[in-house]
C-alpha cells in the first residue's frame, strides 16, 4: 500500500506544479495588460514592468492555487482509472481512504502554502507594489518633460528638454512660463533638476539664463549658475502612500489600528478580507475531495470518465465561486463571514461521509449491471439450483 500511496502522490504531485506554473503565467500575462498601461503612460524601462508584474504574482498565485491542485487530481485519478489502476487496488482490499490519502496530503501541503502566501507574502508584495507604481504615477522628470518635444503641463507654460539622462537630469532646457501675462519670462539653461517639494514640485536649473522683455520693449538677460523654478501651482503630486485592504497583514483587518481611523463600512470591508485570507486556503483540500468522491467511488467505466469529469469540475468551479460571492457578500454584512467557512467546511464533511461508506456505489442507469451481479452472486452461492 505504501508503494501505491507514494506512486500516486508522484502522479498527482508534478501535474499540481506544471499546472500551477501554467495558470500563473495566464495570470501574469492578463495582470501586465494592465500594468503595461501604467508604464507606457509614463515612459519607463522594462526593468520597472517586470518588477511590478512579478509583485502581483503572490496574490495570483494565492488565488489559482486551489484550482491547480483540484485539476491535477482529476487528471492523477483519470489517467490511473484509464489504466484499471484504481481497479486494481480496489481488488487488493484498499479503501478508497487509503487511495485517495496521497492527494489529500498534497491538498494539506498546498494549504500551508496557501496560509503562508496569504498571511505574508502577499500584503509585504502588495505594499512594495503600491510603493512602487506611486513611484511611477509621481516620476516627475517623464511627468513633466518628454524628451525633444514642447510639452505644456499647465496653461501658458511650455517645457523643453533635448534630453533625460540615466541619472534623471535634463539637458539642454528651454521653458516659456507666461502664467503671468504682464510678466512672461523665459528661461534657458544647460542642465536642470526636478525636485519634489511639500507643495508639488520645482525646478532647479543650472548655468543659463533668464530673459524677459522689459516695458519699453528691449531684452533684459540675466545669466545664472543656479536658479530654482517653483511649478508647485502648475503640477502637484499626492505623494502619500494609500494601502489597500489586499495590502494589510492579518491583525491590521482584523484589529485597525484606531489611530488608522477605520469606521462603518470599511471596517466590516477589513473584515471580510480577513477572513477571506484564513478561508481560503481550505478549499485546496475541499476541491481535492470532490474530485476523490467522483473518480474513485462508482463504477469503473470502461468506455472512459469524460462526463464524470465534466460534472466534477463543474461543482468544483460551482464550489470555489460560492466562496468568492460569500467574500464579496461579507462585505456588506459580518454575520455572513461564516459563510466563508461553512462552505469549503461542509464540502469537506459531505465528501468525507460520501468516501467513507461501505456499500457498493453504482452509477445512475446502471439497474441491469446491478440485477446480473446480484445474479452472478447468488449462482455462486447456490451452483445447484442455478444449474437447474
Amino acid at each position: 500500500m505504501p508503494l501505491l500511496q507514494r506512486y500516486l502522490w508522484t502522479q498527482a504531485f508534478w501535474p499540481t506544479v506544471l499546472t500551477l506554473a501554467a495558470l500563473a503565467l495566464l495570470a501574469l500575462l492578463t495582470q501586465s495588460l494592465q500594468t503595461l498601461d501604467i508604464i507606457v503612460e509614463n515612459r519607463q524601462s522594462a526593468l520597472t514592468f517586470l518588477k511590478i508584474t512579478g509583485l502581483a504574482l503572490p496574490q495570483l498565485i494565492g488565488i489559482i492555487l486551489p484550482l491547480a491542485v483540484f485539476m491535477a487530481a482529476l487528471y492523477a485519478l483519470n489517467r490511473m482509472n484509464g489504466d484499471s489502476e484504481i481497479i486494481v487496488a480496489k481488488a487488493a482490499g484498499a479503501s478508497p481512504w487509503q487511495i485517495g490519502s496521497p492527494l489529500v496530503r498534497l491538498g494539506i501541503m498546498a494549504m500551508i502554502a496557501h496560509l503562508i502566501i496569504t498571511m505574508a507574502l502577499q500584503p509585504l508584495s502588495f505594499r512594495e507594489m503600491r510603493a512602487e507604481v506611486l513611484k511611477v504615477r509621481t516620476d516627475l522628470a517623464t511627468q513633466l518633460v518628454q524628451p525633444g518635444e514642447f510639452v505644456s503641463p499647465a496653461r501658458n507654460l511650455t517645457l523643453y528638454a533635448r534630453e533625460i539622462s540615466p541619472s534623471g537630469d535634463l539637458l539642454d532646457i528651454i521653458i516659456h512660463d507666461a502664467r503671468d501675462a504682464e510678466d512672461v519670462i523665459t528661461h534657458t539653461a544647460k542642465t536642470g533638476e526636478i525636485q519634489r517639494t511639500p507643495a508639488g514640485a520645482a525646478l532647479l536649473l543650472r548655468n543659463g539664463a533668464v530673459q524677459q522683455t522689459l516695458i519699453d520693449g528691449s531684452l533684459d538677460v540675466i545669466e545664472f549658475k543656479d536658479y530654482r523654478l517653483d511649478l508647485s501651482d502648475a503640477f502637484a503630486f499626492d505623494t502619500r502612500l494609500r494601502l489597500k485592504p489586499s495590502d494589510l497583514y492579518l491583525h491590521e483587518l482584523l484589529r485597525p489600528d484606531p489611530r488608522t481611523f477605520v469606521y462603518g463600512t470599511q471596517k466590516q470591508e477589513f473584515a471580510a478580507e480577513g477572513h477571506s485570507r484564513l478561508a481560503a486556503p481550505l478549499y485546496n483540500v475541499a476541491l481535492v475531495m470532490i474530485a476523490l468522491c467522483f473518480m474513485i467511488r462508482g463504477e469503473h467505466l470502461r468506455m472512459g470518465y469524460g462526463r464524470r469529469i465534466i460534472a466534477c469540475a463543474a461543482i468544483g468551479f460551482f464550489v470555489r465561486i460560492l466562496g468568492f460571492v460569500a467574500a464579496s457578500s461579507a462585505e456588506a454584512n459580518l454575520s455572513l463571514n461564516i459563510l466563508q467557512y461553512a462552505i469549503p467546511g461542509l464540502t469537506f464533511l459531505v465528501c468525507g461521509v460520501y468516501l467513507s461508506r461501505r456499500r457498493r456505489v453504482y452509477a445512475r442507469g446502471s439497474r441491469r449491471r446491478r440485477e446480473a451481479y446480484k445474479a452472478t452472486i447468488a449462482a455462486m452461492d447456490n451452483p445447484v439450483e442455478a444449474s437447474s
